[in-house]
This record gives C-alpha cells, sequence and structure tokens, in this order.
C-alpha cells in the first residue's frame, strides 16, 4: 500500500478543489476513481487527472496540493477495491453535515462513477444481472433532489442505505470487470 495508507481528510480536500476553483467536489472525484479503478485503466487516470488540472500551474501551491490529495484518495480507493477486507466505502462528507449536503456528494459520487467507467469505456451493456441492473438505480441517483430533503430518522436511514448500496455495487461491478481488467482493456 501507499506511504498514505488512509483516505485524506474530506473536509481538506474539499477545501482544496474550493481554493483553486475546481467544479467537482472530493465525492464526485472519488466516483469517477472508483470507475477508472474499476475497469482498470491506470492510463485513463492519468489522462484524466492531466485535464482536471490543465488550467492550473504545476508550481501553485494550492494546486500541488489538490494533485497530492487526490493522489492518495486514488491509491488509498484502489488498495480497498482491491482487497478482500470490505473496507471499501464511498467518499463522502461524515454525519455532522446536514442531509442535503451528504446527499448532494452522494449524488455527485454518482455522476462521477458514471463517468468514471464510461471514460473507461464501460457501458453497462458489458455487464450483466444484478451489475446492469445497479448500473441503472445509480442512473437514477444521479438525479435525487437532495435539497427538497428533510432532516429526520427515516432520511438517515435511507441515506445509509444508499451508501451501503454503493459500497456492494462498486464491489459487485469490480467484480464483474475482473475479465476486462486482466486482459487490458483500456491499457494504451
Amino acid at each position: 500500500m501507499n506511504e498514505n495508507s488512509s483516505m485524506p481528510d474530506y473536509s481538506r480536500l474539499e477545501g482544496a478543489l474550493n481554493s483553486i476553483g475546481l467544479d467537482v467536489g472530493a465525492s464526485e472525484i472519488h466516483g469517477v476513481i472508483c470507475g477508472l479503478v474499476s475497469a482498470g485503466t491506470s492510463q485513463s487516470h492519468v489522462d484524466w487527472m492531466e485535464a482536471l488540472f490543465e488550467e492550473w500551474p504545476e508550481e501553485d501551491l494550492l494546486v500541488r496540493e489538490a494533485r497530492e490529495l487526490i493522489g492518495q484518495l486514488y491509491f488509498v480507493t484502489r488498495d480497498q477495491i482491491g482487497n478482500e477486507d470490505f473496507s471499501f466505502m464511498p467518499f463522502l462528507a461524515d454525519d455532522t453535515q446536514p442531509i442535503t449536503v451528504r446527499a448532494k456528494g452522494l449524488r455527485d459520487w454518482c455522476v462521477g462513477y458514471l463517468y468514471g467507467l464510461g471514460l473507461a469505456g464501460i457501458s453497462d451493456r458489458q455487464l450483466e444481472g444484478d451489475a446492469r441492473e445497479a448500473l441503472q438505480d445509480i442512473s437514477h441517483f444521479t438525479r435525487l433532489d437532495y435539497e427538497s430533503l428533510e432532516s429526520g430518522e427515516a432520511t438517515e436511514q435511507a441515506y445509509a442505505e444508499l451508501q451501503e448500496f454503493l459500497k456492494v455495487v462498486t464491489l459487485l461491478v469490480w467484480e464483474e470487470l475482473a475479465d476486462i481488467r486482466e486482459h487490458g482493456h483500456g491499457e494504451e
């Protein structure tokens, strides 16, 4: 495992992204990384990172911090998804944040995940059964109306269930794409 074997602090990554004016958040970036890792496309990850930061100078300290935190997020995520200890979880704001903030992050994670899979050339047609259906469900979550959510036990329970669902789906898709990863799909 990488020398930074723990996830970066969510708030710190959000702050770094905001400080350079990047219009994607930590959850969406994690979703993209999860999609790319599931497809086994390291070159797509490099290309995506370069495109993400192409407008900012590398010597800018804020840009460097954001790049390093995203790099840490990538390596830890890659290790977690491929590990049999089931430690993987979607990278979302913690429970101290309002439900609307957390639900927006969940929606953004789904957007990023589908984008990452698409960037790697993966579509739901390459998956079967539960994995295909799960990607269709994730597609529905990208339209989550997080602004109208009200705080409460039922909302918190539904959020926790969706978070667990995304964990299971990510690991399911990881398994489904094992043959594609083995045959070097996306590696140019």
